[in-house]
């Protein structure tokens, strides 16, 4: 299979276009909050401080990045492991992943987010709103 139509082309070019905005556009402390929860809550939501980590480990600042959030890293490397899976699923490469596996790390994920986010509130290190 190729890449011909226009959303093959914009599958494939997407991350690069989200990592270059995260890369021109430095998200800060005193920008607006754009979270639902946040701003109906007045506290951090789970996935609260994601979008500015993930700009600084872009930079190489991982420091920085686990700061905000803690889970970034593996956040990061599921959502490049899904491209790339998504990729090879496209030209036939690989099988579709089971639904009982996806499940399994879709259910990982929102339980670790959930842990951190606890913890964080018990610790009041959750990031600013």
């Amino acid at each position: 299979m190729t890449f011909t139509g226009w959303r093959d082309r914009l599958l494939i070019v997407a991350p690069f276009m989200g990592v270059a905005m995260l890369v021109m556009l430095s998200p800060s402390d005193d920008g607006p909050t754009v979270c639902p929860f946040a701003l109906c809550t007045g506290m951090a939501c789970p996935g609260c401080g994601m979008t500015r980590a993930a700009s600084h480990l872009i930079r190489g600042n991982v420091d920085l990045a686990i700061g905000y959030h803690p889970l970034i890293p593996m956040i990061a490397l599921q959502a490049a492991a899904a491209w790339v899976w998504f990729m090879l699923r496209r030209v036939g490469k690989v099988k579709q992943m089971s639904s009982r596996t996806l499940n399994y790390i879709l259910i990982g994920t929102a339980i670790s987010l959930v842990g951190v986010w606890v913890l964080r509130m018990a610790l009041g290190s959750l990031p600013p709103v």
